[in-house]
């Protein structure tokens, strides 16, 4: 009976942790994924030397919606796909929130373009000056992190919560303005 009582009441602490653990890791996961997507969109564009989009949206990604998908500004989903709508397999890639947590959420611009150099737009096709900020961040959890890409197409994830020093810290790349900590 001693036994019992003691593994509950171990139970009973650790749960609720190991909750926390895998509500924080899946923040790092979705971001790791957005930070791949934007790579992946820049090498899909200078391999075939035009423009693909990143975007956020709220439609649902996939080759048979992929000219009816809208860029939102902190859209729940995202895309990648070629900015001429005429092109052969325009789709590229894309994930709906719902495949990896239905509370993870996006904040960030409706997208962003990189061109066949690998040079970073907005969805006009001008060049950008400054770098686009995706903060991803999820109900419940203690943790958010940012991606973000240079007008020269470098893509970075940060962690807003680690201090200037830390190789993961956000500061002095990003203002904390610009991605705040959870």
């Amino acid at each position: 009976m001693v036994v019992v009582a003691v593994g509950a009441v171990l139970l009973s602490i650790a749960v609720p942790s190991m909750t926390q653990v895998i509500r924080n890791n899946s923040v790092g996961a979705a971001a790791e994924v957005i930070q791949n997507a934007l790579r992946q969109a820049e090498g899909e564009a200078i391999r075939r030397n035009g423009e693909v989009d990143f975007i956020l949206t709220d439609g649902t990604p996939s080759v048979s919606t992929v000219n009816s998908l809208t860029a939102k500004v902190d859209g729940d989903n995202w895309a990648i796909r070629m900015a001429d709508s005429t092109a052969a397999n325009r789709y590229v890639n894309g994930i709906s929130t719902s495949q990896m947590s239905s509370d993870v959420v996006y904040q960030g611009p409706a997208g962003v373009r990189f061109n066949g150099s690998g040079r970073v737009l907005d969805l006009s096709s001008a060049p950008v000056g400054s770098k686009q900020i995706f903060r991803v961040s999820r109900t419940s959890a203690t943790v958010a992190y940012c991606v973000f890409v240079t007008p020269g197409g470098a893509v970075k994830m940060c962690d807003p919560s680690k201090a200037s020093g830390d190789p993961r810290a956000c500061q002095p790349m990003l203002s904390a303005s610009d991605c705040p900590a959870a």
